[in-house]
């Protein structure tokens, strides 16, 4: 491999220009001695262990604990059993949305993505299916179409379609399907988890010539496209088609009312993987591959990070009525999360192709 020096000096100087204060010993600005391989392998085994895995792991984790309190609502079906697979939901919820700027691995090689998330909930259908005379379990669940399953057919059945349902309100049947779906859930969760843990992380941490990555390159350019891609998604698709149709009907996670910390949660998974944090873990991220060489793209970055995240936080009723009461608030979040994706996809990955072969 080439030495940066080499690089920078050779073939890029036009470009190093734009990117700022664009240094191989950017890194003694933070005293950090680091060699620039070390930095290189050390920042993507960090993603993985410290981000990617521990992410799943919640997940996992959240996602026996949906189902064993829907097993425990099912045996008493009190209100306070309920509020316990709300808060269930919720919890994993929230892992899953953190999970969705590194879609790829197992996550999107056995499809869990659109098997998991899908929305809007197909309600006709899943009336047919709940007067059916099918016996529910998470092998029929895997039969239905995407919209019947997964995380939103859960939150319309736990929440009802105005949010307020109650435990005396479930059927027997309503039950037996939601039962079946959390197990069908928990199973894809394990699946993604394991996927990673077993086998997948390997290919990460170690790009060869036969692996899933042929080098440094392609894991870099994979992270930062997840990256920009989430950010896509929210801004326009999650975000952009309820407003601009002003519909309500399209949003995320309307049951619950969680749509806003949905989004907070997708842009949260973005500043995980650049700073290598996630809970109270902290080690390399992509920031430390970006400090290595450009200074103020780093802040550039983290500014436009912040500024994605104020603006989701201006936002202060529940989405589907943000749309029609906080149009201001709406778009200009929508135009935060737009930038945050331009920056990352052109100013960051440019950086990735300029330093990695």
């Amino acid at each position: 491999m080439k030495s940066f020096n080499q690089l920078f000096l050779i073939g890029a100087g036009a470009i190093a220009l734009t990117l700022g204060a664009c240094s191989k010993d950017s890194s003694t600005a933070t005293g950090n001695s680091v060699t620039e391989a070390t930095m290189k392998s050390s920042v993507i085994t960090s993603l993985s262990a410290n981000v990617i895995l521990p992410t799943y792991a919640d997940m996992n984790k959240e996602a026996v604990s949906l189902y064993t309190n829907i097993q425990l609502f099912i045996a008493d079906g009190t209100d306070a059993n309920l509020v316990k697979c709300r808060t269930s939901w919720y919890t994993m919820r929230a892992a899953w949305e953190q999970s969705e700027g590194f879609l790829f691995g197992p996550v999107a090689t056995e499809n869990v993505d659109p098997r998991i998330d899908t929305w809007p909930v197909n309600y006709q259908s899943l009336d047919s299916v709940l007067t059916s005379n099918s016996t529910f379990s998470s092998a029929y669940i895997e039969t239905l179409e995407d919209a019947l399953r997964g995380f939103h057919p859960i939150e319309y059945l736990l929440f009802g379609q105005n949010g307020d349902k109650k435990a005396s309100d479930f059927t027997g049947k309503q039950k037996d399907y939601l039962l079946a779906l959390a197990e069908n859930l928990k199973t894809l969760s394990n699946s993604i988890t394991t996927g990673w843990a077993a086998g997948f992380s390997v290919d990460f941490n170690n790009p060869s010539a036969n692996g899933v990555y042929k080098n440094q390159r392609e894991v870099y350019e994979q992270v930062v496209t997840a990256m920009f891609e989430i950010c896509e998604e929210v801004a326009d698709g999650k975000m952009s088609e309820p407003f601009t149709k002003q519909d309500a009907s399209l949003e995320e996670s309307p049951f619950a009312k969680n749509s806003m910390v949905d989004f907070t949660n997708n842009i949260k998974s973005v500043e995980n993987m650049y700073l290598g944090t996630y809970g109270n873990g902290n080690d390399k991220g992509m920031e430390d591959f970006v400090r290595f060489y450009s200074l103020s793209l780093d802040v550039k970055i983290k500014q436009h990070i912040a500024a994605a995240k104020t603006a989701l936080g201006n936002v202060t009723v529940p989405f589907g009525k943000a749309i029609s009461e906080q149009p201001t608030q709406v778009q200009n979040a929508i135009d935060a999360i737009g930038a945050l994706h331009g920056v990352i996809e052109e100013d960051l990955m440019d950086l990735v192709k300029l330093h990695t072969n």
